[in-house]
Order: C-alpha cells, then structure tokens, then sequence
C-alpha cells in the first residue's frame, strides 16, 4: 500500500461512501445505481460494463475525471458500447469491487460482462484517442484463452497471436504471468514500434524488468514513433513509483538507493520530499515524516486541500506531541479554508480532540454534520458516531 494510500486511509477511516465517486456533466454517462442493478442493466442491454477504479486522492484519476470522460468522442463511443460505472476502490461497494478485480494501483479500468467476468483492463490512466483504442480492443471478439496456451507453451505463437495473448492474459490481474509473456515479447519480437512501447507502458511497472530496460536502452528511438515526452515520461514514472512503492530495510538502504536514483533522473524537490515523507512514514519515522510534511504544506500544497488533507492523515498515524498538533491543526485549518466540506471539518474536529478541546472538537464535528447534509454526502451517520466519541470522552 503506498503512503497516498494509508494517509486517505487514516483521514478518513470514520468515512464511508457509496459506490460512486464523481460525477461529469457531459460525456461519458455513468450508471450510479448499486452494482447488482449496473449487472442487470449491462445484462438488459447485451453490453459490456466499463468500470473506472480511481481514488479520491488519486491525481491521474481526478485529470481523467476533469479532462478525458467529458469529452464528446468519449462519451459517444463508451456511451453507445458500455454500461458507465466510476468507483471509489476505497469506499463503500468500491471495496469489494477492487479486491474482486484485484485492484492495485489508480486508476485501473476495467471492462467486464454482466456476470462480471473479466474481458480486458487498463492499469494506467489514458488520452481520449487511448481510452477510445483501449475500448475498442476490449470490443473485439477474442481467440480461446485455453488454444492460445497451449501455443504459448509450446513456442508457437506468431508476433500477432503472441501480443493477443498478452492481452488476454492482462485480463487475468496475474502480474507476474503478465510481465512473463511480455517479456517473451520484447525478446522475440524486439521491434521499436508503437504498439510494444504502448504494451510495454501499460503492463510494466518494475524498472527491473526486461521490458522497461529495452525501452530505456531504445528511448531514443521509441520518441521518434511514440512521442519523445511519453517515453521519458513513462521511465520517470516508473522509477518514481518504484522508489515510493519500496520498503527500505535501512536508512543506509534509503540513502543509497535515493543517490543511485538520482544518478537516472533528476528528481525535483517535490518528489524528493514525497518519496522521502513515503519512506519515514513505512518506517514509523515521526520527526523526519513530520519535517518532510511542514516543508511540503508550506511551499507544494498550501492550495491543494486534497493534499494537504493526505499530510493530516499521515500525521494521524504518530502519537505527536502538542507542537506537532498544532502544526497538524494549522493544514486542517488551510484545508477547511479551501473547500468547507464535512472531511475537512472533521479533520479540525479530530485535531481539536487530540488537543483534548471539547468545545473546539464539538464545534467542528458540528460543521461536519452541517456540511454533509448539505452537500448530501451520506456522511451524516457515521460523523453522528464520532460527535457521540467526543461527547462522551472525559478530559
């Protein structure tokens, strides 16, 4: 799990939500009913059901969210050939869904039948031309799974059948047998061609593998077919989300793995500090998670509520002391000044019980409850709980 995701976590463990998290004007047309009514509609209407997996902290997923569902070609094509769901995989029905489909990463999309088979996914988020092809590819009627196998065991496969095979075994949420087959792809057919660097950016993850080092020792030539800006930054990203993902034994091991790192990338400041606040706050480290966030809230996220509500949550999981609440209470309070809804309320009302001010936590867990009812947030029962906490507690 990565430290965006216990931090959400942390901030809002009260928090439970419905199915669907977001919603778009225009464009694509997303089902918001329960997932049992989304099945039967999919069922009534001989359709597939696409199902975007995101985050509420998740950046790719709100761009997707803002800028690729509501445009016109999107929303004609997915319209016409699927049935819409968008997901919170961390919340309500969301957390099923996401163990059901294995869900590791944000955003994921996928496309399944009406008896929730899976026919093909996307783990990465996408351009409008990308999600169109990628909804295209999950349309088109594929060979057997079982012949294909068979072939792929026995070295048969032709480049055509073998990428077909990929594709179908992406379906399948295996990682491992995934970065297998598409290792094979790049060994036997090792083509610079837009088709494997599009295999390759969509599947790998590991700048370990076989695949991420022939793109890396081709980036040159992978910029002239697929965009010099994409391949560099599909290489950033994976190593970035390689260095945030790691669980270092040390801080030697850190350190030196931060060093080796930089000697491929030029980290900027930003990232330096996220992957660090990710590493201190794996190892439980609250001084230095707690420095690394003060310089983020001040300089990088002071207008960005979503991310500064991260840093709170993150905060949470330390037992600080009453100079670092009050460092805590200072986000909450730059948080709730940006967007007064009934997390960030609820945040402040955490901050103040910690500080053991009943009448501030009260004050706080009150405008949480006003916010929700609202903004119809169906947040109401379970902040009515923690209200009772703090009336209950004995300072």
């Amino acid at each position: 799990m990565t430290m965006k995701k216990r931090l959400w976590l942390c901030c809002v463990i009260l928090i439970n939500t419905t199915l669907v998290y977001k919603t778009n004007a225009q464009g694509i047309k997303f089902n918001y009913g329960e997932w049992e009514e989304v099945k039967a509609e999919a069922k009534a209407q001989n359709k597939l059901i696409f199902v975007d997996f995101g985050t509420v902290w998740c950046a790719p997923c709100r761009y997707m969210q803002q800028n690729i569902f509501p445009q016109k070609d999107v929303g004609d094509f997915y319209n016409k050939n699927f049935i819409c769901v968008t997901v919170d995989a961390e919340k309500g029905e969301g957390i099923m869904l996401a163990r059901k489909y294995k869900v590791g990463g944000f955003p994921t999309l996928i496309f399944a039948d009406a008896e929730e088979k899976v026919i093909y996914r996307v783990d990465s988020s996408l351009n409008v031309a990308e999600l169109i092809k990628q909804g295209e590819i999950a349309l088109t009627p594929r060979n057997d799974y079982a012949e294909l196998n068979t072939k792929y065991l026995k070295d048969e496969l032709n480049k055509s059948d073998l990428y077909r095979y990929l594709l179908i075994v992406k379906t399948k949420g295996n990682a491992r047998q995934l970065n297998e087959v598409l290792e094979k792809y790049v060994v036997l057919f090792p083509d610079v061609s837009i088709n494997t660097f599009n295999a390759i950016a969509e599947n790998v993850r590991n700048p370990d593998s076989k695949a991420f080092n022939f793109v890396e020792q081709h980036c040159d030539e992978f910029g002239k077919v697929a965009g010099k800006d994409k391949v560099d930054g599909f290489i950033r990203k994976t190593y970035i989300n390689d260095a945030n993902y790691k669980n270092y034994k040390s801080e030697e091991d850190y350190v030196a793995a931060i060093n080796s790192l930089k000697l491929k990338i030029n980290l900027t400041e930003y990232e330096e500090l996220t992957i660090a606040n990710n590493h201190y706050y794996q190892s439980n480290d609250r001084d230095r998670f707690m420095a690394g966030a003060s310089i983020l809230a001040a300089k990088y996220d002071n207008n960005d509520e979503g991310a500064l509500s991260l840093l709170i949550g993150g905060s949470f999981r330390f037992n600080l002391t009453k100079d670092g609440l009050l460092i805590v209470k200072s986000w909450a309070e730059r948080a709730l000044a940006l967007n007064n809804n009934s997390v960030n309320a609820l945040s402040l009302a955490m901050v103040y019980k910690s500080l053991k001010n009943k009448e501030q936590a009260l004050k706080y867990i009150n405008q949480a409850l006003e916010n929700s009812l609202r903004d119809k947030d169906n947040e109401e029962g379970h902040l009515a709980v923690f209200k009772k906490q703090i009336e209950d507690e004995a300072y």
